[in-house]
């Protein structure tokens, strides 16, 4: 699950929120693909990205935003006027834990690395293979490339129209 921080953003307010998102979707059945809290000055953005086997709707985003919105009304973790947006990962998903790798074997992504691994540079495209805790495996049309999950500067699904 991806927590990200920026800069004014306590560590402990991030997980209470993401914390409180975990709570409301598993009551669901649904999983927190990433949660985020950035801003300046006065106001921050809280982005909390949920998502399901099958996608999530509209009426499941806009009744976990509610239930997410009262939950941080009644714990008060974030000092000042913040927005809380909520909201599927989309088709083209950033791809940051082992977990979002697992789910996405099978399908097309574009992963660049800290260093170049194959004749290509550092970008390589193809289909997710496979995913584990220490590695994952893309089939690229010259056959397959291992790489190594700390190797990876950024990942993300690509969607292919049809």
């Amino acid at each position: 699950m991806r927590v990200v921080a920026q800069k004014g953003c306590e560590m402990g307010t991030l997980e209470e929120v993401r914390d409180l998102a975990e709570s409301v979707a598993r009551r669901r059945s649904l999983r927190i693909w990433g949660v985020e809290m950035g801003g300046a000055g006065r106001s921050s953005v809280v982005r909390v990205f949920i998502d399901a086997d099958g996608g999530v709707d509209l009426d499941t985003v806009a009744s976990v935003s509610e239930e997410i919105s009262r939950g941080l009304d009644l714990r008060d973790p974030i000092p000042g006027r913040y927005t809380l947006e909520v909201s599927s990962p989309g088709l083209e998903r950033s791809l940051k834990d082992p977990e979002h790798f697992r789910l996405s074997v099978g399908r097309n992504v574009v992963v660049k690395t800290t260093e170049p691994l194959v004749s290509a540079g550092h970008r390589i495209e193809g289909v997710l293979a496979s995913a584990d805790p220490e590695e994952v495996t893309i089939e690229t049309g010259d056959g397959r490339v291992a790489v190594p999950l700390g190797a990876i500067k950024s990942a993300k699904t690509i969607f292919e129209w049809k």
